[in-house]
């Protein structure tokens, strides 16, 4: 069994929240629940749970700041939000879990199984990472949060050339000729990233835009990029990306 204590604002999410998690006979035992940040910290301090349910948009104190208060973050985190979906984006490039309200019961069951295999613990950076990007949600997202091995690495969009789908994993390609293999399929990624900044030339293919230093149309099609790679584009993607190439 895993201890849970859940904070929102609102009585009824709470309720509808403990109603699911108990009618689907999830492994959680709810310690405690807290409708505002100061009763959260209250709660996390005192019951010492292995898992926190979180609406971050909460008057006076958000998430966020209630999260900057805690000496440590020693649990896993499941953030629960009805924002819009530019701070979906963010919270996608942080890798921590969310789930979107009216929350459903596969996507509730399907969360709570991935905490119970987590060894990660949710990080400062990732935590930044996300409050960053919901407080400026028009902006386009600068970095994302890869699990690796031995923890998160932070990366930088910009130091990417280019994602490389094989299934259920992608291998991410950066300028400094490393390659990260990640356990998420590509179109995972394309959700988050920036449709301007990265465009998917091919099925196994999604492009940094900003690392396309030639369109060749003979041969079928393809794109030279900064550091020589040549990839082939999709014949019924080429006339999007000679568009997009325009624009630039």
């Amino acid at each position: 069994m895993i201890n849970v204590v859940i904070i929102d604002d609102e009585q009824d999410s709470i309720d509808d929240l403990i109603y699911m998690l108990k009618k689907h006979a999830l492994p959680v035992s709810i310690l405690a629940t807290a409708t505002s940040g100061m009763e959260g910290i209250v709660c996390i301090l005192e019951h010492k749970p292995q898992l926190v349910f979180l609406d971050v948009v909460m008057p006076g104190m958000s998430g966020f700041d209630m999260l900057a208060l805690l000496p440590k973050l020693d649990f896993q985190l499941i953030i629960t939000t009805s924002v819009d979906a530019y701070a979906i984006q963010a919270i996608r490039a942080s890798a921590i879990d969310f789930l979107l309200k009216p929350i459903t019961s596969n996507e509730l069951i399907a969360a709570v199984q991935r905490t119970i295999h987590k060894q990660d613990l949710p990080t400062p950076s990732q935590i930044n990472l996300l409050a960053d990007g919901m407080r400026e949600e028009r902006k386009a997202v600068r970095k994302i949060a890869i699990s690796i091995s031995d923890g998160i690495q932070m990366l930088e969009l910009d130091d990417i050339l280019y994602f490389e789908s094989d299934g259920n994993y992608t291998t991410i390609f950066l300028c400094n000729e490393q390659k990260i293999l990640v356990s998420k399929p590509i179109g995972k990624f394309e959700e988050i990233v920036d449709p301007s900044n990265f465009f998917r030339i091919h099925n196994s293919y999604l492009v940094n835009i900003n690392h396309v230093s030639k369109f060749i149309r003979s041969e079928g099609g393809y794109v030279i990029l900064t550091n020589g790679k040549s990839i082939t584009v999709a014949r019924s993607r080429k006339e999007a990306l000679v568009e997009l190439l325009s624009k630039g």
